[in-house]
């Protein structure tokens, strides 16, 4: 059973934890998820942590967090916000490799946290970010919420969508110009450490299988905008999604960006 703790607030925000505490009841009922909220002190120590199970939500009157081995994080879009404004071609390589502008339309079909669905949206674009895991999408969900109450972030927001649900589900329903996938792949294909937050997507999302990969492969190409392109994150040294070629690619010292195009 999924546990959401709840550190109990002041008068003045307790209305709206009741709200945020109603609409993710609503959408994990609506999911069949069994679930149960506890109500608890604002003393966090890392010996709480520990004790509780992963897979939690914590939930205090500033943010909402996913609790995984011992650790508790957050989309966090806040922290991305200097990023974000200065986010260009020449910076960032996911840029460089998407090539967009103001006028074009991106599915990132693995939200995650949402990072680079932020920085795709720099450009301009407008994104719909899809994802599976109900822990994640209800992070997503509350973050759009918080930060779209920021007068700084209100025109980037708009430009971004959310939807749940798996993409071989979701994705035919939908076109773009640039179908961003960055699949789960084992936490020892990158050379360096990873941080905390990829550690715990690592632990809450399965790696495809190569018969997964084929298939999200085929339909993200199929779905694609004919003058578009298929854009795809690996660690540097990892294989070719689904074993195929694209037909270019970018990379630094971490990742690598292929891009898949008709020619």
């Amino acid at each position: 059973m999924l546990t959401i703790y709840v550190v109990s607030c002041d008068v003045d925000n307790i209305g709206s934890q009741n709200m945020v505490l109603a609409e993710i009841g609503e959408f994990f009922i609506d999911q069949g998820i069994d679930f149960q909220t506890l109500q608890m002190s604002d003393k966090i120590s890392q010996k709480w942590l520990k004790s509780v199970n992963s897979g939690s939500l914590l939930l205090d009157k500033h943010n909402m967090y996913l609790i995984a081995n011992a650790m508790k994080v957050s989309p966090n879009w806040q922290a991305l916000g200097s990023r974000i404004v200065k986010a260009g071609k020449k910076s960032e390589l996911l840029l460089k490799s998407a090539k967009l502008s103001a006028d074009k339309t991106v599915i990132d079909c693995t939200a995650g946290f949402g990072h680079d669905a932020l920085i795709l949206a720099s450009t301009g674009a407008q994104v719909t970010m899809i994802e599976q895991n109900p822990l994640l999408y209800t992070l997503l969900k509350y973050e759009m919420k918080k930060m779209s109450g920021n007068p700084n972030w209100q025109k980037l927001l708009g430009r971004i969508c959310l939807k749940f649900g798996n993409a071989m589900t979701v994705l035919p329903n939908l076109t773009a110009d640039l179908i961003y996938l960055d699949p789960m792949f084992p936490s020892d294909s990158y050379k360096s450490q990873v941080g905390k937050t990829m550690q715990i997507l690592h632990n809450l999302v399965t790696k495809p299988t190569f018969d997964d990969e084929i298939a999200l492969l085929n339909l993200a190409k199929n779905q694609v905008n004919r003058s578009g392109c298929v854009l795809v994150k690996r660690p540097k040294s990892a294989p070719f999604l689904a074993n195929v070629k694209p037909t270019q690619n970018f990379s630094n010292e971490v990742v690598r960006f292929d891009v898949y195009a008709d020619s």
